[in-house]
């Protein structure tokens, strides 16, 4: 059975409503919480928030959020929500050394990764691991929250120092849209090299490239056997390369798995994101500029009678 922690969520409103939240705040944050807390957990531990199919079942009990009612702490909206630690939830996957550490502890919540990748988003780092586009989009929703009157939303944080809680307002939404605006679309790539790290739970890798650079895969599709079959072997990955908004590379979602037969030197790099040529801006057209500026004139030297007369040649 899992142990959960109880833990708060403040909401700062224009007007204090204290544990009396009017239902379209209260029912539009839980919907928020609802769709962030999961897609928030699958990027700590697997590398990318959204995948197709059915949920696995680490990811639903390490997202398992349940509310327990709202009070009052000086007009201020305190929602009590409980949530496991990551690492009573999922503890096969915290027992394995991180593929890459940094991103999640073994005694976060769902509830703190929200607040820890609200942050990441508010200074607008561009090569986080916290984040990929669908995530942002989450996030980029939120706004509907702040257009109730809503100020602030405080998450609970771990941190010893400083503030006791990371917020989350109307500019880590409009951030979110920035970056997601800013990021490259991801494309299809041939990639090769040694297949270094596997975790067969989360069906994530780590790939080693002929000059010594490792990049993180996620099998998207097929049988996640295969990363153990080629584990420690030179394979050629076909699939997706994910950028960050830098445009750095983010992880590759590995369509397909196969035997390398040559091309090593020439597909062993790490997959450039395609550049975009930025959009002209359209000019205000003048008498001077434009079609204006040759509209009703002839480029050449002929006269009008010299043209009158070409013409008639011509219908004769």
């Amino acid at each position: 059975m899992l142990n959960y922690i109880e833990q708060e969520i403040a909401v700062d409103t224009a007007i204090p409503y204290g544990a009396d939240i009017p239902l379209p705040i209260s029912a539009s944050l839980l919907r928020r919480l609802e769709e962030t807390a999961r897609p928030c957990v699958r990027m700590a531990l697997q590398g990318t928030s959204a995948s197709v199919g059915a949920p696995p079942a680490w990811l639903e009990r390490a997202s398992d959020v349940r509310t327990l009612g709202f009070s009052d702490r000086g007009g201020r909206a305190i929602l009590h929500v409980k949530a496991p630690r990551l690492g009573d939830a999922v503890p096969e996957i915290f027992d394995q050394p991180p593929l890459w550490p940094g991103v999640a502890s073994p005694e976060d919540t769902a509830i703190q990764l929200i607040g820890k990748v609200s942050q990441v988003v508010r200074r607008q780092e561009t090569t986080s691991d916290l984040y990929d586009r669908p995530l942002l989009r989450h996030l980029s929703h939120w706004d509907k929250l702040f257009r109730r009157d809503v100020r602030s939303i405080r998450f609970p944080t771990r941190s010893p120092v400083g503030d006791d809680s990371d917020i989350f307002d109307e500019q880590v939404s409009k951030n979110a849209l920035v970056l997601s605006d800013q990021t490259p679309t991801p494309r299809q790539v041939r990639v090769v090299g040694k297949l270094d790290m596997v975790r067969h739970s989360t069906r994530s890798f780590g790939l080693l490239l002929a000059d010594g650079t490792e990049v993180r895969g996620i099998l998207s599709d097929g049988d996640p056997d295969l990363l153990q079959r080629y584990f420690g072997g030179e394979i050629t990955i076909f699939g997706k390369a994910v950028y960050r908004p830098s445009g750095t590379l983010l992880r590759i979602d590995a369509q397909e798995i196969v035997d390398t037969v040559e091309g090593r030197t020439a597909f062993s790099h790490v997959p450039l994101a395609l550049t975009h040529q930025p959009r002209q801006d359209r000019k205000t057209q003048t008498s001077k500029n434009g079609v204006s500026a040759f509209f009703g004139s002839w480029p050449g030297t002929e006269t009008d009678q010299e043209l009158l007369a070409a013409l008639e040649e011509l219908r004769h």
